[in-house]
């Protein structure tokens, strides 16, 4: 059963990453939940390819517990994913321009302001589904920064035809 879990979030992360768009070196990301399953996956990966990585942790343990697995990250790109002061904390270390993508699982407010921390044309990343299920609204407004919005629902990798499945790897 643990086991299974591995394959999970790596294919999430895998399905995020190389699938729906294409993360490259020298980028920057922001990965909330950063001590959960995808959230280790995602960082794992992200500085394999040689990104900067921002993410969101909910205490002060699980943000040592990251800085202990991961040397490479720095301890000030790491805030906290129960307000909304990981916004600041983005946009004072990118000195004002954002994060090239941000893998999210943030819900409601915290969304938007995960939103407004992406770069001029920026790629956001939805593994949630709360403010898809409940049709929360976005402002069309973000866009006008040239953003891509993708939804990664890795169960429906699970229900696509074989098509739709390959789109991105072929």
């Amino acid at each position: 059963a643990e086991a299974a879990t591995v394959l999970c979030v790596y294919a999430t992360v895998y399905a995020a990453f190389f699938i729906t768009t294409k993360i490259e070196a020298g980028k920057s990301i922001l990965i909330h939940a950063g001590s959960g399953g995808i959230g280790l996956s995602a960082i794992r990966v992200a500085l394999a390819y040689g990104l900067e990585v921002f993410t969101t942790v909910s205490t002060e343990e699980k943000k040592n517990y990251l800085l202990s697995e991961f040397p490479q990250l720095k301890a000030e790109n790491i805030g906290n994913s129960r307000d909304l002061s990981f916004e600041d904390l983005v946009m004072k270390r990118t000195n004002g321009k954002g994060v090239d993508f941000v893998l999210n699982s943030l819900a409601e407010e915290k969304l938007l302001a995960s939103i407004r921390c992406l770069a001029v044309k920026g790629t956001f990343l939805e593994i949630g589904k709360f403010d898809i299920v409940n049709d929360n609204k976005l402002g069309m407004g973000e866009f006008l920064r040239e953003l891509t919005f993708h939804v990664v629902l890795l169960d429906s990798m699970f229900t696509a035809s074989y098509e739709t499945r390959m789109v991105g790897i072929l």
